[in-house]
């Protein structure tokens, strides 16, 4: 899989990359550009060393890529979530070894900022139901799986160059991967809490993704977990549930985001 986004070595956008201003969130860090000769395109950068502390020492951070690139293929292909993008390996600006995230650039508004109106409420709930479905999928088939996907922020409402329709795009396309269970229900719970939150704003409750994720948090419980992560997964499915059914925990600290652990694979 390394030769699908290996680019040699080299540099491939040596001397064409200038910094995008498309994000306020990240405008002047160092992580989103443009290419000059194509302004179509957006350019995301993560050094190698930002891929090994976010997976541990043992995977090659190119053969990560490789399988980032082919689950966020599967996101699209078989899920029906919009994610243009693709990664090559090269030489960053600074001299390091990275990997380039390249995504269309989409002419919109964040999911998380646009107004409410009936079109967008339909799709919204149908976008929510298509990453139910994806984590479902993921728990029955035991594969890798995209850990950050479930927050509005992450997508934006409009379109592409020479396109006509507005459509949802997931837009923020950083490699984080994992394949763990205590990981991934504490995903599921995240997805919930973010869910729930999306649902106040459009006045609605996500009737199939609440379905889909009910279904989940009843398929039984891996038995190849320690006594210890048996009791982790079997707490966050319990708080997963009281989330979905509208009970709200007494403390009002803030979940912890669950994108940790590291992912182990050959």
């Amino acid at each position: 899989m390394k030769e699908s986004i290996l680019d040699s070595g080299s540099t491939p956008f040596k001397g064409h990359l200038k910094e995008s201003s498309i994000s306020p969130v990240h405008e002047g860090g160092g992580k989103l550009f443009e290419l000059s000769e194509n302004s179509d395109k957006i350019v995301r950068i993560e050094s190698f060393d930002d891929i090994k502390n976010r997976h541990g020492e043992t995977p090659d951070p190119v053969d990560v890529a490789a399988l980032g690139s082919e689950l966020y293929s599967e996101l699209q292909n078989d899920y029906g979530i919009n994610v243009p993008v693709n990664f090559v390996a090269g030489i960053g600006p600074k001299g390091d070894s990275v990997i380039y995230g390249i995504t269309d650039k989409i002419q919109g508004k964040d999911l998380d900022k646009i107004e409410v109106s009936p079109e967008l409420t339909e799709k919204v709930e149908d976008l929510y139901s298509k990453i139910a479905s994806y984590y479902f999928g993921r728990l029955k088939s035991g594969k890798p799986y995209l850990a950050d996907i479930n927050n509005a922020s992450q997508y934006v409402y409009g379109k592409r160059e020479g396109e006509l329709m507005d459509s949802i795009y997931l837009v923020d396309t950083d490699l984080y991967i994992r394949d763990g269970k205590v990981s991934f229900y504490n995903i599921i719970l995240w997805l919930a809490i973010h869910m729930i939150s999306v649902e106040r704003k459009y006045g609605k409750k996500f009737v199939v993704a609440r379905e889909t994720l009910d279904r989940l948090l009843q398929e039984p419980i891996s038995q190849d977990l320690s006594d210890k992560d048996l009791a982790i997964v079997k707490g966050i499915v319990v708080k997963a549930r009281d989330y979905l059914a509208g009970i709200m925990p007494e403390s009002d600290e803030e979940e912890v985001n669950p994108v940790f652990g590291y992912m182990h694979f050959s």
